[in-house]
């Protein structure tokens, strides 16, 4: 079976794990810039980073940051690990 994630291409029938692994890691390098770079340009379209300034940044992304936070806590809670 072959698939593409985040235009990353795996093949069950030539990667062996050692491989898969190194291709999960670069989907999952992907996405997390990916994310932060969405949800930079989602706050300026919403009007929450109305300058280039450092300081509007850190707080955007510290929100984002704050949510994951709460999500894992809570995800913690219902898988009770």
């Amino acid at each position: 079976m072959s698939f593409k994630m985040f235009g990353v291409e795996f093949d069950g029938r030539k990667d062996c794990n050692s491989v898969g692994e190194k291709k999960m890691d670069e989907v999952c390098r992907i996405v997390g810039q990916k994310l932060i770079k969405e949800w930079v340009q989602y706050g300026k379209r919403k009007g929450k980073i109305k300058t280039d300034d450092v300081r509007e940044y850190y707080k955007w992304i510290t929100l984002l940051e704050e949510d994951f936070n709460e999500f894992f806590d809570l995800k913690k809670d219902i898988d009770g690990n």
